[in-house]
């Protein structure tokens, strides 16, 4: 019984930390005028921002998708800080555990932000 316990409880530590690393993902509306632009915001994000695996930014939606490995939390903020100059076109954010939470839809509804 002592063992089953013991399993028991290291089980549940791992299933946390698991969750606390698990992979997430964010996405977003923006306003960025040209494919050029896009480009240079996908190399910046990659190159400042190492724990993310996969940017992809649509010109013609003005959509956002990030995936990260998880290592590091992501909060609204920092996605949005991301954007550099574009920043304060970002909207519609929703960041959340891939696989896990459901993805919003496009085109997004129900936006507060």
């Amino acid at each position: 019984m002592l063992a089953l316990s013991v399993s028991f409880g290291q089980s549940q530590q791992t299933s946390t930390v698991q969750q606390a690393n698990a992979q997430l993902f964010a996405q977003c509306l923006f306003d960025i005028p040209t494919q050029a632009e896009l480009d240079q915001m996908t190399y910046n994000i990659y190159l400042n921002h190492p724990d993310v695996e996969m940017v992809r930014l649509d010109l013609n939606t003005q959509r956002a998708l990030i995936l990260t490995t998880g290592a590091l939390p992501l909060t609204e903020s920092d996605l949005i800080s991301w954007f550099e100059q574009y920043a304060g076109s970002v909207s519609c954010v929703q960041i959340g555990v891939y696989g896990v939470d459901t993805m919003d839809p496009y085109p997004f509804t129900n936006c507060n932000n």
